[in-house]
């Protein structure tokens, strides 16, 4: 039966769960001893007047579900949807120190299990939003040709601040006339204005810095994108 990825599923009122499952390809992995499943992501259908996001990780086990879920409850029942995926073989569970933080931010990892990107069939996302230009980096040169929808996530925070987006326009083909001509140079090594460690392995404050700071950067994105009609 396929594992819908619910992230998200706790009470709090603006959380909102993945409104599409991408076509179904089942990769088997070995977690403590268990079989588990998880199912690529994939280039959503499109929809009409909604905006699709992929966030990704290195191993969407940590800062891609957080990120994804965050921006889930700042949308709300809007405009925009929020996907996560890894660059590494999926079916992993969240780090139990993750899982044991979400109540107090209102989330819920318990059944979440990482997931990997399809790098052959990601063009369809309008917005692709990594943790780290290492992430970035992978992505462009899986598809060159989505170059302007990918961004790290602090550097999209930054730039849609400076390129508001006009009313009435689709974010992907938006993107891809204004955000081409964008330096390529930016994704050269790594840089901590661009990234957002990764705190697999590390204590519990490591785990409430990296949520604060992903948190910061995820609401200017969600409120700079969603709040055109």
């Amino acid at each position: 039966m396929p594992m819908r990825n619910q992230i998200c599923p706790g009470p709090q009122p603006g959380a909102i769960q993945p409104h599409h499952l991408m076509t179904p390809r089942p990769l088997e992995s070995v977690n403590r001893g268990m079989l588990s499943f998880s199912f690529p992501v994939r280039s959503p259908d499109p929809e009409p007047g909604i905006a699709h996001v992929l966030i990704v990780c290195q191993a969407n086990q940590c800062r891609s579900p957080y990120a994804a879920a965050i921006a889930r409850q700042r949308a709300g029942e809007g405009s925009v949807r929020f996907e996560s995926g890894g660059l590494i073989r999926g079916g992993r569970p969240m780090p139990e120190t993750g899982r044991l933080l979400a109540p107090q931010y209102g989330l819920d990892f318990d059944a979440h299990r990482s997931r990997e990107v399809d790098l052959a069939d990601f063009r369809g996302f309008d917005l692709v939003l990594a943790m780290a230009r290492e992430q970035a980096r992978e992505l462009v040169v899986a598809d060159p040709d989505a170059w302007p929808r990918i961004f790290t996530v602090k550097q999209f925070a930054r730039w849609i601040e400076k390129n508001p987006r006009p009313p009435g326009v689709d974010l992907g083909p938006w993107l891809d006339t204004v955000a081409a001509d964008r330096p390529r140079t930016s994704l050269i090594g790594s840089d901590e204005a661009d990234d957002v460690a990764d705190p697999v392995g590390l204590p519990a404050a490591a785990w409430h810095s990296m949520i604060a700071e992903v948190a910061a950067n995820v609401e200017v994105i969600v409120d700079g994108i969603s709040r055109v009609r």
